[in-house]
């Protein structure tokens, strides 16, 4: 009986853990120094802080909290924008469909929500707003 050789069986060892497209993808988070990240952020402060009857409407339906402006922050950590951006694709994207790296902007709301945006990924001509709570379960997605 012919033995295999270590060489051979270290090449399939490291064949077998190459994800599908060869390399793994990346999820990184906006600094909060980009427009893109302070528009998210003002729109979320204004939408936890307002009082008029539109804006608790429109807060009750993206199921946000109501909370002090001090506590809507970006968040730029790298643990929290990996699950970010594994929840986020799997919010906007059919089951099935192989990641792809992207760059976020993550908003905390409080203790409990996140709004997570990715700025390349579209709906039609409008950006993909997704909102979690604290366990990444998807709530809602808005436009």
């Amino acid at each position: 009986m012919a033995m295999l050789s270590p060489r051979f069986l270290f090449a399939c060892v490291l064949l077998s853990a190459t994800p599908p497209g060869g390399e793994a993808q990346t999820y990184t988070c906006l600094p909060d120094t980009t427009e893109k990240t302070q528009i998210l952020r003002d729109h979320i402060v204004s939408l936890v802080t307002g009082t008029d009857s539109e804006t608790v409407a429109t807060r009750n339906a993206y199921q946000l909290p109501v909370v002090a402006a001090s506590k809507v922050t970006v968040v730029t950590t790298s643990s929290v924008c990996r699950k970010a951006g594994a929840a986020y694709h799997a919010a906007v994207t059919p089951p099935g469909t192989p990641q792809v790296s992207r760059t976020l902007v993550v908003i905390k709301v409080g203790t409990m929500r996140y709004v997570v945006l990715d700025p390349n990924e579209r709906a039609g001509e409008f950006e993909n707003h997704v909102v979690f709570d604290a366990k990444w379960n998807r709530l809602i997605g808005f436009s």
